[in-house]
């Protein structure tokens, strides 16, 4: 066992989500992530679906490896069963108009799949094994193997995979197993972003959006939509294609749907209360919907444990209530649940094929695992710009005064987070205790929807001081009531439901971050920061220092810190 261990210990892995959105590249080695990112953060275009290109090269060029160093490179869905799923679905003999749709559909993902194999194969001249594997697997994998289980129930739920939209599996040591499949058009990820694209945002971008929205509706439309995609007995679901047309090139949506809701938003269109009442049904139902798998989880698997992954688990009111049942003793959700983390479960995937013995490594579970600059970089994007700035004994302490001063300032420290949440190394940081600041922030800086929420990043060892909380959230994919007596100390990030979207930050984790709250927290008696992405709307998450000088100098932040360094207008 030893020898055949000793025999993969060196072998990298290539995992990529190459093909629709969010796609990304990451990098394993001897069973641990070294590196990982999405397309997003180098091509600067929003849940870009381009070929991870840059992705790919930025993780060879990290642990300086050529591609033919790479064992196995593995892509998060099989594009060649995805075309059957579709063909198969949207054929029929008697209609013409279907039957050339199936056969479109079918041609794209064949073609994606070709498209794959030619830029590996002949702009990387890659020499080595191509495998294509199953997306659902894929998102098992990644919140399976950084978890510190042994054995678990995982829970995948997202819009749909060649065909499956949500699963139910155990898993021991290396071995995933399938216990329960829903296929397409029965989906609680399609579901919610069809929910998105009515409310006039973006799918497969702003489901965020709705389920902020939600917490200003009533309950006066949750008895109707909940005839939309409807419980079963057994804890499932499934669609009522009464309010649906999937074969309408116009609408998802059937005439009946829209005399039942109204017509739909457009994106510019103002928000009224029927909106607001529609986005908290459609929550509402995907709440109760996703309880019913979660109970159906445990009845089929006995598991003390259990496992999230796929786009539904990035919805943080669900997973805080998710802990509120109680169905299970330990519950881990990997920080990149969406489609940009199945890189990560690809690579693993094709790792414990060759390697029989699950490793647990903590650093698995950091969500720091992307770019960084150097020193001599940052000082010539200052040059370049020509821009004021200060070299402080003391970084933290000198930030620290200015929030406190209620300055608002872009925070650039280490690595670029992996994932859609900014957790202290590309945040935008501004003093919670300033009601006025969550305005400020999404009008002026953010440039954005003024009922958008925004998180609060507390010293771990004051959480449950503020928040109705048992557990730490260190990745800001959970949501939990806060505490009535703290509300009026932080009201820029306490939401219209008083609930907010924590992340717990740990000195161990991520100590430049943890020094300047805590330095606030010596200033102000707080130890809360409100936090929220360094980027303006529509934009990704900055990545380079030029980048962060870029927001900067078009949005009304006050200054951002590089580093060791302050840079004001």
């Amino acid at each position: 066992m030893n020898q055949k261990i000793n025999m993969v210990k060196d072998k990298k892995f290539l995992g990529l989500k190459a093909g629709g959105h969010d796609t990304s590249a990451a990098l394993i080695v001897n069973g641990k992530i070294v590196v990982a990112s999405e397309e997003e953060k180098f091509d600067r275009i929003k849940h870009s679906n381009n070929f991870p290109i840059k992705s790919i090269n930025f993780c060879l060029r990290k642990k300086s490896l050529k591609i033919n160093d790479i064992e196995t490179v593995s892509i998060s869905m099989d594009w060649g069963k995805r075309a059957r799923s579709r063909f198969n679905f949207f054929w029929h003999e008697n209609n013409p108009v279907l039957s050339k749709k199936a056969c479109g559909f079918a041609l794209d993902d064949l073609n994606r799949k070709i498209n794959i194999e030619n830029i590996l194969r002949n702009k990387f001249k890659y020499k080595g094994e191509i495998t294509f594997l199953d997306h659902h697997d894929c998102h098992a994998a990644t919140c399976y193997f950084p978890s510190k289980f042994n054995s678990t129930a995982i829970l995948t739920v997202d819009g749909a995979g060649e065909e499956a939209s949500t699963r139910i599996y155990t898993a021991n040591g290396v071995k995933i197993e399938k216990k329960l499949q829903i296929n397409f058009p029965n989906s609680l990820g399609m579901f919610y972003s069809l929910i998105t694209d009515y409310l006039g945002f973006k799918i497969d971008s702003d489901e965020g959006k709705v389920m902020g929205l939600a917490s200003y509706g009533d309950d006066s439309l949750v008895a109707e939509m909940k005839k939309v995609i409807k419980p079963k007995r057994d804890g499932l679901y499934q669609i009522n294609e009464k309010y649906f047309n999937f074969y309408n090139e116009k609408s998802f949506f059937s005439e009946f749907f829209f005399r039942i809701f109204g017509p739909k938003r457009n994106k510019n269109q103002k928000i009224t209360k029927r909106h607001q009442n529609i986005a908290k049904a459609a929550q509402v139902v995907l709440e109760d919907l996703v309880f019913g798998l979660v109970q159906h989880t445990k009845t089929i698997t006995k598991q003390d444990n259990l496992c999230l992954s796929g786009g539904v688990f990035l919805n943080s009111i669900v997973n805080g209530k998710i802990f509120d049942l109680k169905k299970f003793n330990n519950i881990y959700i990997y920080p990149v649940a969406g489609d940009g983390g199945t890189s990560v479960g690809a690579a693993f995937i094709s790792f414990y094929r060759k390697h029989k013995r699950k490793i647990f490594n903590k650093s698995n579970r950091s969500p720091f695992i992307g770019y960084q600059s150097n020193n001599s970089e940052i000082i010539r994007e200052i040059k370049k710009y020509k821009l004021n700035f200060l070299k402080p004994k003391n970084i933290y302490q000198e930030a620290a005064n200015l929030l406190a001063q209620n300055k608002i300032i872009g925070w650039y420290s280490g690595k670029t987070e992996f994932g859609p949440r900014a957790l202290g190394n590309r945040s935008i940081l501004a003093d919670p205790r300033d009601k006025k600041n969550k305005n400020r922030i999404n009008k002026k800086i953010k440039f954005r929807e003024s009922f958008r929420p925004f998180a609060p990043s507390v010293l771990e060892e004051f959480a449950r001081d503020y928040f109705k909380m048992k557990i730490e959230s260190p990745y800001m994919i959970l949501a939990f009531e806060v505490k009535k007596n703290k509300r009026p100390f932080i009201p820029a990030v306490t939401h219209v439901d008083n609930t907010a979207r924590i992340q717990t930050v740990s000195k161990k984790e991520n100590e430049p971050y943890w020094n300047l709250i805590n330095e606030f927290y010596k200033i102000t008696g707080i130890p809360v920061l409100l936090n929220t992405s360094f980027n303006c709307a529509g934009e990704p998450m900055v990545n380079t220092p030029k980048d962060a000088i870029n927001v900067f100098l078009k949005s009304n932040l006050d200054a951002i810190v590089l580093e060791k360094y302050i840079i004001f207008k």
